[in-house]
């Protein structure tokens, strides 16, 4: 069984004859073409009013002596796409009666089809976009409120239980012994208690004496 095997071009163009002047008279189609490199899957888009021009693929023959007879293909639309199907020289002419001699003739050649033109490289494909959510870790300022650490109290809440210093409270008063002057009266020494006891009853016998 035989496979064929078509050409197929990646990186086809699309080219609109006369650009932003189209297919129309007073454009020189000689050079339009100059800079341009075409190949096997490209196409030619011939835009134009209906009715006022056409679109004739011709041979080398007509393309010359701009013959609009027996054309290979017509197109009239005004938005015609030509795919360059195969190498080689192409020729096209508008088929309105002179038309063909005022100017609106074109020839490209076309070569093979590649994977990159004009001594480009073609582009590798961008890399699919994985369509998986990233969850992110939320961030210490999206946290919600954060619960209270709980630890030892800091020293300086603790009460201290000791002495009081000095300067921070009443002094406690001091136990004196009792002054002699307690009372009012004073306490006499033992001898001197006697002396006055002496001194009491040598007064009374003097008294009684001189009764």
């Amino acid at each position: 069984m035989a496979i064929m095997v078509l050409p197929f071009n990646c990186l086809a163009t699309d080219y609109t004859v006369g650009d932003s002047a189209q297919w129309n008279l007073g454009v020189n189609y000689n050079t339009w073409d100059s800079g341009k490199t075409f190949v096997v899957g490209d196409k030619l888009v011939f835009k134009y009013t209906p009715g006022t021009h056409n679109a004739l693929v011709v041979n080398k023959a007509a393309y010359d002596s701009c013959l609009t007879t027996n054309p290979l293909a017509t197109h009239t639309n005004g938005n015609d796409s030509i795919t360059l199907d195969s190498r080689g020289a192409k020729y096209y002419i508008c088929g309105i009666t002179g038309h063909c001699s005022a100017g609106m003739k074109l020839t490209i050649t076309v070569g093979a089809a590649s994977t990159s033109k004009k001594n480009g490289t073609a582009p590798s494909p961008s890399p699919a976009r994985s369509r998986t959510p990233t969850v992110k870790s939320p961030s210490p300022s999206s946290a919600g409120p954060t619960a209270p650490t709980v630890g030892s109290p800091s020293p300086s809440s603790t009460p201290t239980v000791g002495a009081p210093s000095p300067s921070s409270g009443a002094t406690p008063p001091s136990v004196q012994t009792p002054s002699s002057s307690t009372n009012g009266a004073s306490t006499a020494s033992p001898s001197y208690r006697m002396g006055g006891i002496l001194l009491l009853g040598g007064s009374l016998l003097l008294a009684l004496g001189s009764i």
